[in-house]
């Protein structure tokens, strides 16, 4: 009985080989929301005005630490204007919070292909809120808003 499942889960994963089409795309690809020299596009307009201020505020520290003869760069503080909300905490809980869900779904799928699909699904549910613009406050550190 076991090498009848067997076959019938080869003979599918074979017509599923079979049927794959790959992307037509080469290394140059890039999605239509990217930067044209990488990255992820900033389209909220108060948050990259922020960045941009804070910039201007770490490039002037850095100016008065070097003028000064101080040339330690590594004790220049973060800008609070970049931190965003949330702390390092609350950020990983969101970024783990669909992971059980596809995982358990993965445990219950009958069909092996399947449950790769759900567990690559899980991952890459995982990095979605990962991309953040604004540096999450660490708790650890005793940083606080």
């Amino acid at each position: 009985m076991v090498r009848e499942n067997f076959d019938e889960l080869y003979a599918k994963l074979k017509t599923e080989a079979h049927n794959f089409n790959p992307f037509k795309t080469y290394d140059d690809w890039r999605r239509e929301d990217t930067n044209s020299t990488g990255g992820f596009l900033l389209t909220d307009k108060e948050i990259a005005s922020r960045l941009r201020s804070a910039g201007k505020e770490i490039l002037k520290s850095v100016g008065k630490k070097i003028m000064s003869g101080s040339f330690n760069l590594t004790t220049i503080s973060f800008p609070i204007k970049c931190m965003c909300k949330q702390s390092m905490l609350d950020s990983m809980a969101t970024m783990a919070v669909t992971f059980p869900f596809y995982l358990n779904k993965a445990a219950f799928a009958k069909d092996p292909i399947e449950r790769m699909k759900f567990i690559m699904v899980s991952t890459i549910s995982f990095l979605l809120p990962a991309h953040q613009f604004e540096k999450p406050l660490n708790p650890v550190l005793g940083e606080t808003i």
